[in-house]
C-alpha cells in the first residue's frame, strides 16, 4: 500500500487513466447540502490567494501494479463520493463554458477532466460509474434534458443542476476562478496493489468524509467484493439491483432506499429476533457464514418487500387495497411478518382469500390499539417471532388464534376511547379512517388522491359568534372540547366555502352544502336540523356500526376473562376506564381526575394526586388531572377515589360498556 499527499485536480488529469466505480460500491448518495459545502469552500479557496489548500480526505483504489499494460483503470474503494460530486462540477463547468460561447475552456475543461479522447476503449469518460449511473452521466454529458428530468430524483441529476444554477451568471474569468479554487484541493491518495493489500477490511474501516457507510453499503461490499469480475457483474445484476430496486421509494423530488431496513427485518424473519441498526451487518455475516442465506430467496423475499412498501405494485386488486390501508397506519414493526405471509402467497402456501383475512385482521389490529393508546414498542415481542408460530394447515385460524390473546382492544373499549379521542390532531390517520369509512359503502369507490377531498369540522374549530348563541356556556365548552372527535368530524370537497358558517348554512348550501353532497358521510348530516351534543352523540352511534364492520374483532370460543375486560366509571367533570388485575385496578392512560374533592376524602387524594404529578403520571389541565400513563392502585375503591373526587365503593362504581358491575369478576377468597 503507498499514500501520499496529492492534489485532486492531477489525478483527474491523468493521461490513459479511468476510475472505475465498483459495483459493489454504494449508490451516489451526495445531497444538495453536500455539494453546496464543496462548493462555497471551493469560492472561498478561488478568491482568498492566502490559502494555498484545503484537504478534502482520502482516495483509496485498487490498480494492476507497475507492470500492467494499456489503459490504467482504477478501481475506487473510498472516495468516489468526491469524484462524481467533482466530476459534476466540472460537467456544470463545462457547460456553462459552451453556454457564453467560451469554446476554448470547454474543450480544454472537457478533454482534460471528462473524457480522454485517446482511451482505445469505446467508452472514453474519465470516470466509469456502474451501469444504471453510467448511463445517467452520459445524458448529463450529452445534456439530455428529457432524460434527465425522467430521473430528476436522482442525486446525479439533482447536484449538477444544483451546480448548473449557482454558475449560471458567472463569466468566463469567474468560470476559471473556480477552476483555480479546485486546482487548491489536495487528498491522500491511497493506492492498493490488486493480490497483495486486502481491501475489503480496509473498506469495512473506512469512513466517508461525506456520508456514513450504511449496513447495506457494507453487505454489498461483503458479498461482491472477492469474486471474480464476471461472478461479481452477474451477481450484481441478477441479484443485488433487484434488491435495490425493490427497495427503492422516490417521493417524486427524492429517492430513498430501504436496503438496509429490509435486510434487518429478513434477518427478524430468519432470526425470530430483532437487529440493532447499527449491528445488521454484523449479523448478516454471522448468518451469511452459516450458510442461512441464499442470495436468491434474499432477492425473492425483497420483491415481496416491495410490495409492503409501493402497494401499487401489487397485480391482484383486492389485496392492492388492503396493503394500501395497512401501509396508511404506518407500523414498520409488521414488515418481517408480511413479507413471510406473502412469500407464502406467491408461492401458494396461503391461498388469496386467506390472506385478505389476515391482512383485514392485522389492520383491526393496529388501528384498535391506536385508537386504545395501547404502546405501539409492544408491537416488537409480538411480530418478530409471530410468523414461526404459524400452522401452514390453518393458517387464517392459527394466525387469528394468537393475535386476538395479544392485548387486541375489545369493542367497549374501542367505543369508549374512540368517542373522546382527538382524531383529527392525526392527519394521515384520520384520512385513513374517512376512507374506509366512505368507500365502505361505495361500489365506485372515492378517489382519495383528490386534493380538493378534505376533513370538515361540522362544529368549527374556530366558532363565530352564532355558534355561541346556540348553546349555554357549558353546552358550548363541550362541544369544543370534543370538536375533533370522530363524532364531529366530516368529509368536503369544499372546505373553503363551508368554514364557521353555522350547521344550517353548511347544511344548506345549494352548492356545498351537506344536503346536495354525494359522500355517504353527509347523508345522515343532511338530513339533520341542528347540532349539539345529542346528535354528537347520535352520529357516533351511527358510525360506530360501520366501524365494528370495518375493523372487526374475531370472536374467542372460551369464557370471558375479566383481564380482557375495559371497566368504566364517569363523574361531572371527570372520567375513567381501567382493568382489573388480581382484585386491583390499573386505570388506563387518558383517564381523567376530578380537581373537585369532598371535604371527607379531600387531604388524603390530595397527597395521592401530589405523588402522581410527581412521578408525571398524571397532568394537572384547567379542570381536571389527565392520566398520561398507566397506573396500579391498591383497590378498584382507591382508583374510583381519585377519578370521581369522592367517596366510593369502586366494586359498584366501576362497570363494563354494558352496565355490569366490577363486583361480578371479583375474585373471591375462600
Amino acid at each position: 500500500m503507498e499514500a501520499k499527499q496529492r492534489k485532486i485536480i492531477d489525478l483527474f488529469s491523468e493521461a490513459n487513466t479511468q476510475f472505475t466505480i465498483p459495483v459493489y460500491q454504494r449508490d451516489y448518495n451526495w445531497e444538495e447540502k453536500q455539494c453546496k459545502i464543496l462548493l462555497d469552500d471551493i469560492v472561498t479557496l478561488a478568491k482568498n490567494k492566502d490559502i494555498i489548500s484545503h484537504f478534502v480526505g482520502s482516495i483509496v483504489y485498487i490498480h494492476e501494479g507497475v507492470y500492467a499494460i494499456g489503459v490504467k483503470e482504477l478501481n475506487i474503494i473510498d472516495g468516489q463520493q468526491r469524484m462524481t460530486t467533482l466530476t459534476l462540477l466540472f460537467l456544470a463547468i463545462c457547460h456553462s463554458f459552451r453556454k457564453i460561447n467560451s469554446m476554448a475552456m470547454f474543450n480544454r475543461t472537457y478533454n482534460r477532466y471528462i473524457i480522454d479522447e485517446y482511451i482505445e476503449r469505446d467508452i472514453k469518460f474519465k470516470l466509469i460509474p456502474p451501469e444504471d449511473n453510467l448511463i445517467l452521466l452520459e445524458n448529463i454529458i450529452n445534456e439530455n434534458s428529457s432524460k434527465m428530468e425522467e430521473f430528476r430524483d436522482r442525486n446525479m441529476v439533482k447536484n449538477y443542476r444544483f451546480f448548473l444554477e449557482n454558475l449560471k451568471d458567472l463569466s468566463e474569468d469567474e468560470l476559471k476562478e473556480i477552476i483555480v479554487g479546485i486546482e487548491k484541493l489536495i487528498y491522500v491518495d491511497i493506492a492498493l496493489e490488486k493480490g497483495k493489500d486486502d481491501p475489503q477490511k480496509i473498506f469495512e474501516s473506512l469512513n466517508s468524509t461525506g456520508l456514513d457507510l450504511s449496513q447495506s453499503d457494507l453487505i454489498r461490499n461483503y458479498i461482491l467484493m472477492d469474486l471474480e469480475r464476471n461472478e461479481q457483474n452477474k451477481i450484481y445484476k441478477e441479484i443485488w439491483i433487484p434488491i435495490e430496486n425493490s427497495c427503492k421509494v422516490s417521493d417524486g423530488s427524492k429517492l430513498n432506499s430501504y436496503v438496509s431496513d429490509f435486510i434487518r427485518d429478513y434477518l427478524t424473519l430468519k432470526n425470530n429476533k430483532i437487529p440493532n441498526k447499527s449491528k445488521v451487518f454484523e449479523v448478516f455475516k454471522e448468518f451469511y457464514l452459516k450458510g442461512g442465506c441464499i442470495l436468491k430467496e434474499i432477492k425473492e423475499y425483497s420483491e415481496c418487500y416491495a410490495l409492503i412498501l409501493k402497494p401499487t405494485e401489487e397485480k391482484e386488486k383486492d389485496v392492492k387495497k388492503k396493503l394500501k390501508y395497512l401501509k396508511a397506519l404506518d407500523q414498520t414493526v409488521l414488515n418481517p411478518f408480511l413479507m413471510g405471509i406473502l412469500k407464502d402467497y406467491r408461492e401458494k402456501i396461503v391461498s388469496k382469500g386467506e390472506l385478505i383475512k389476515i391482512v383485514d385482521l392485522l389492520e383491526s389490529y393496529i388501528w384498535r390499539r391506536y385508537i386504545t393508546g395501547e404502546p405501539s414498542n409492544a408491537l416488537n415481542k409480538i411480530f418478530m417471532s409471530l410468523y414461526s408460530k404459524i400452522d401452514k394447515n390453518d393458517y387464517y385460524n392459527s394466525f387469528a388464534d394468537i393475535i386476538i390473546k395479544q392485548n387486541f382492544p375489545s369493542d367497549e373499549e374501542l367505543k369508549y376511547q374512540l368517542k373522546i379521542k382527538p382524531v383529527y390532531k392525526d392527519r394521515n390517520k384520520i384520512n385513513y379512517v374517512f376512507e374506509r369509512l366512505e368507500n365502505y359503502y361505495h361500489n365506485e369507490l372515492i378517489d382519495f388522491e383528490n386534493e380538493k377531498i378534505t376533513i370538515e369540522h361540522v362544529f368549527p374549530q374556530n366558532p363565530g359568534k352564532g355558534w355561541h348563541e346556540n348553546f349555554s356556556d357549558e353546552e358550548f365548552e363541550q362541544m369544543n372540547s370534543l370538536k375533533d372527535t370522530i363524532s364531529n368530524l366530516t368529509l368536503t370537497g369544499s372546505n373553503s366555502n363551508l368554514g364557521n358558517k353555522s350547521f344550517l348554512d353548511k347544511r344548506d348550501n345549494e352548492q356545498h352544502g351537506y344536503k346536495n353532497s354525494k359522500l355517504y358521510l353527509n347523508k345522515w348530516l343532511g338530513q339533520q336540523e341542528k347540532w349539539n351534543i345529542l346528535k354528537l352523540d347520535e352520529r357516533f352511534e351511527n358510525i360506530f356500526e360501520d366501524i365494528l364492520n370495518i375493523w372487526h374483532r374475531p370472536f374467542l370460543d372460551d369464557a370471558v376473562d375479566a383481564k380482557d375486560l375495559i371497566f368504566f366509571t364517569k363523574g361531572p367533570r371527570s372520567s375513567g376506564s381501567g382493568k382489573l388485575k388480581n382484585n386491583s385496578l390499573l386505570v388506563l392512560k387518558g383517564s381523567t381526575a376530578s380537581k373537585e374533592q369532598t371535604a371527607g376524602i379531600g387531604v388524603r387524594n390530595i397527597k395521592i394526586i401530589e405523588k402522581l404529578l410527581d412521578l408525571n403520571i398524571l397532568k394537572e389541565e384547567d379542570d381536571k388531572y389527565l392520566f398520561e400513563k398507566d397506573y396500579l392502585f391498591s383497590s378498584p375503591s382507591a382508583a374510583a377515589r381519585i377519578v370521581l373526587g369522592r367517596s366510593a365503593n369502586g366494586w359498584t362504581e366501576w362497570k363494563t360498556f354494558d352496565g355490569k358491575l366490577l363486583d361480578e369478576f371479583r375474585v373471591k377468597e375462600n
